[in-house]
């Protein structure tokens, strides 16, 4: 009897097993972003270059998930029409454990209908939001330029001993480009370049940012003079390729003290460990909501 019990038992779980194996999903298309770039609408807006790391998905108004920019996108629509968000997602200050959707660029919308299992291939394009404001750009392309060497005050505190001139152009990102060299100076010297002017930064808005293509041997510091004050932002590694980070100026600038004059400073220093440092830096852009 026990036997017959046990039997009749495992093949119930059989039974069951073999019903949840079989459950249709919910049916899906799928888009693959190719390519996935950035659009301007106007020259003041600068470079189109971008570091896009993830789309963020949402249907129908809801989130469906972050999802690396090489990968499918899928749709769970069931062959119903569907509308379609996608926002671009980037690294904030170049950590992966702090992916962000960049609110700077406007999200791409899409109102279909797809047969489900299909996939179809769709450039993504997304432009900047028409509210962000351009404090500062600079490209190194136009007749003058907006970035210096430090001189530092007068008793010499923040003073450079290096300055930047244009690179070859066999190491331009594209036109021209910023090239910051120390080879040949002592140990412990210190190049530093910084916006010529001071800009009017918002103090209470969490969405202040420093894009910047870069490479460079040695890491190099970014950060914020506010009226007399220096206070460092972030370090950044360095790269041997053409790179391009967006850096978070909110919390430094309303760090007390704070003034409504803000530069923006880029620091290199000469060390024992690298007799020729090198840092090459283009399309700079200060932006803000």
């Amino acid at each position: 009897m026990r036997l017959l019990l046990f039997l009749a038992l495992l093949i119930n779980l059989f039974l069951l097993n073999s019903c949840k194996k079989y459950v249709p999903a919910d049916a899906a298309f799928f888009i693959k972003p190719d390519p996935v770039s950035v659009a301007i609408t106007s020259s003041l807006q600068g470079s189109t270059s971008s570091k896009i790391t993830d789309l963020w998905l949402y249907v129908n108004g809801k989130f469906q998930g972050a999802y690396p920019t090489g990968n499918l996108l899928p749709i769970i629509s069931k062959g119903e029409r569907v509308k379609i968000s996608i926002l671009a997602g980037i690294k904030k200050n170049g950590i992966s454990d702090t992916r962000t959707s960049w609110i700077f660029y406007d999200y791409l919308t899409i109102d279909t209908t797809v047969e489900s299992g299909k996939t179809f291939t769709r450039p993504i394009t997304f432009r900047y939001n028409p509210n962000t404001t351009f404090a500062w750009m600079e490209n190194f392309d136009g007749q003058g330029f907006t970035l210096v060497k430090s001189i530092g005050d007068v008793n010499g505190n923040g003073n450079s001993d290096a300055t930047w001139t244009l690179c070859p152009t066999s190491e331009a990102f594209e036109g021209n480009s910023a090239m910051m060299d120390m080879t040949g100076m002592q140990n412990g010297a210190t190049g530093q370049v910084e916006s010529a002017i001071s800009y009017t930064l918002p103090l209470a808005s969490a969405n202040v940012f420093l894009e910047v293509n870069f490479k460079g041997n040695q890491g190099f510091e970014v950060g914020v003079i506010s009226g007399t004050t220096t206070k460092s932002t972030l370090f950044v590694n360095p790269s041997p390729n053409w790179n391009k980070i967006y850096i978070s100026l909110a919390d430094v600038i309303n760090k007390t003290p704070n003034s409504t004059a803000q530069k923006i400073y880029f620091k290199m220093v000469k060390t024992a460990e690298n007799p020729n440092p090198v840092m090459y830096l283009d399309n700079i852009k200060v932006i803000y909501l």
